[in-house]
């Protein structure tokens, strides 16, 4: 049995990754926001699987206070993370600054789930060989950076700032994982498809009509994650994007070993200086 963690499973992808990995018989962590929903989901994956060892931990990604005491709610009640599946995100329409001063979307789809990991490396070393997996997006691909609109956008653009975040995402994802190569914890991103799932919230009423007809199911999104979550650990990959179960091609800065350098050292600056 594999003690996992995953953000954001109260709908979509988070939602059947738990159930089926709550199938296979492991200890599920789901970490959200909504304390109610967790709460109902948490009854419902215990019907319908069997598996009771399904415990809640609240996490807002949109602070960074909230990462803290998550990651020390986690450590406090448990010695080893096998796998820690960052899996939630959003959208945002209109520009939002964060309590602690960052722009919404770069918050949480990216600097949040940096926090996230780096305040959860001590269980993650204790159950090596053991995974992170980070549910980024082929829209990286389309993203550009500009460090100076993590504290907010002089003109707001929603989806390039998703843009930017999920290449964010992706480039610490393999920064990551190349500084815990010998510490027998893997890294790996995936892109899930266009997933019809409560990221879509946010769109206007008219786009999510045609959207939500066009995306596929929350069950196909979640198959790479099950994928490399059912890995073999001995044999884990490891600085990888996978795109439908297989390795695919990145935006080009993720393989700019300067670039992901930089992005770090700021990333870890407004984290307090968090390093390895």
């Amino acid at each position: 049995m594999k003690t996992i963690l995953i953000t954001g499973t109260t709908s979509g992808i988070g939602e059947v990754a738990a159930r089926e990995l709550a199938q296979q018989g492991h200890r599920i962590v789901m970490a959200n926001r909504n304390r109610d929903k967790s709460e109902a989901l948490r009854k419902k994956l215990v019907a319908a699987t069997g598996n009771d060892n399904i415990d809640l931990l609240e996490l807002d990604l949109a602070s960074l206070d909230s990462v803290r005491r998550c990651a020390d709610n986690f450590k406090s009640q448990y010695d080893s993370l096998d796998i820690l599946i960052n899996n939630a995100g959003l959208t945002n329409m209109q520009q939002v600054i964060t309590e602690d001063g960052f722009e919404l979307q770069f918050a949480v789809n990216a600097l949040a789930q940096l926090q996230l990991t780096l305040l959860l490396l001590s269980p993650l070393a204790s159950a090596a060989p053991s995974q992170v997996i980070f549910v980024t997006s082929m829209m990286h691909k389309f993203g550009k950076l500009d460090p100076d609109s993590f504290t907010g956008w002089t003109k707001y653009k929603a989806g390039a700032s998703y843009g930017q975040s999920k290449l964010v995402m992706t480039m610490l994802a393999r920064e990551l994982a190349d500084k815990l190569s010998d510490k027998g914890i893997a890294v790996n991103a995936l892109h899930p498809g266009a997933v019809n799932t409560g990221i879509l919230d946010n769109y206007s009423k008219f786009a999510q009509f045609f959207l939500r007809r066009m995306f596929i199911s929350p069950e196909k999104g979640a198959r790479t994650t099950l994928y490399l979550a059912g890995l073999d650990p001995s044999g884990m990959p490891t600085g990888k994007y996978f795109d439908n179960c297989k390795p695919a091609a990145t935006h080009k800065l993720v393989d700019d070993a300067a670039a992901r350098a930089d992005l770090w050292q700021t990333c870890s600056s407004h984290l307090g200086g968090a390093a390895l």
